[in-house]
């Protein structure tokens, strides 16, 4: 198959340039940074370096390409798309690419693609990825999508649009504002150089987690907060969550809090299967994390 990449000089289009040409694919590399995508190409056979006019050649297009690009690139490539040719957004965002692709290249089968991992990870095995299809031309790519990924040990889920959106308010728009919380308020305390050097396991967890999404992630997460559809319950949420604990704190209430956080384990069990095992996942990750032993302040 041939298949062209947009933003392939970026992580996740490099990530998925280098999949698919193990896959035995052939390759054309679109990206803004001419220079980064030829050195890309060099690493491969099969690979050519190609612009948007190249794109009706292809079998397959796959965008790439920031949150705030993918409805320029989609006009852009628009004239070039051919007649039912199949096009793959892997944006976080599906209700407005769709909302484009539908008014700039309503001939083409567009389907929103989410993988739910970065490019750090080793392959597609045991992590989930979304299809987004919004019309009935997308299912039955969707299906096809399917049918290739679930054998690389890809886990897929199927949403429209607007569900992928209001869910992603949780699965991103929450996880990067308690980060965010956690780095002011550890960085406030005064004590994060120590605390760090000390860390048991949870302040070591939720540290690396901290770090990771707000020293490599800011723009992304910042862009995602400011447009998810939900975003703004979320954070309203958290708000009374949080004054409602700093009561409990301030009050020196130790039953209620201990009442508290055992009422919450619960439904978290009874929500969650997985939540039994929660300990043992937890020292999973940390045992994984020593493989990057932190330099002390002091060096």
């Amino acid at each position: 198959m041939r298949i062209a990449i947009i933003g392939a000089a970026g992580k996740l289009g490099s990530w998925f340039a280098t999949l698919l040409h193990e896959q035995g694919h052939h390759l054309l590399l679109i990206g803004r940074r001419p220079e980064a995508v030829q050195r890309l190409a060099n690493t491969m056979d099969r690979c050519a370096v190609a612009g948007y006019s190249d794109v009706g050649s292809v079998d397959l297009i796959i965008m790439s390409v920031p949150m705030h690009a993918v409805e320029a690139v989609i006009r852009d490539i628009g004239p070039h798309v051919t007649e039912s040719q199949a096009v793959i957004d892997l944006s976080s965002l599906k209700v407005a690419p769709q909302r484009t692709a539908d008014m700039f290249m309503p001939h083409a089968r567009f389907l929103g693609v989410h993988p739910m991992f970065g490019s750090g990870a080793e392959g597609l095995a045991g992590h989930n990825v979304i299809l987004v299809p919004g019309n009935q031309a997308a299912e039955l790519l969707s299906e096809k999508v399917r049918r290739y990924i679930e054998p690389l040990g890809a886990r897929v889920a199927m949403m429209d649009p607007q569900t992928h959106d209001e869910v992603m308010s949780v699965v991103l728009g929450l996880p990067a504002l308690v980060v965010a919380m956690v780095a002011r308020s550890v960085l406030a305390s005064g004590q994060f150089g120590i605390a760090r050097e000390v860390s048991g396991t949870s302040l070591e967890v939720l540290i690396s987690l901290t770090e990771s999404m707000l020293c490599e992630g800011s723009e992304l997460y910042g862009t995602l907060l400011a447009a998810l559809p939900a975003a703004t319950a979320v954070a309203t949420s958290l708000q009374e969550s949080a004054a409602h604990f700093a009561h409990l704190v301030e009050e020196r209430n130790r039953s209620d809090l201990i009442e508290e956080f055992s009422s919450l384990g619960q439904q978290l069990e009874h929500a969650d299967h997985r939540a039994g095992d929660a300990y043992a996942r937890m020292y999973a990750m940390l045992e994984a994390l020593k493989r990057f032993p932190s330099k002390p302040a002091s060096s």
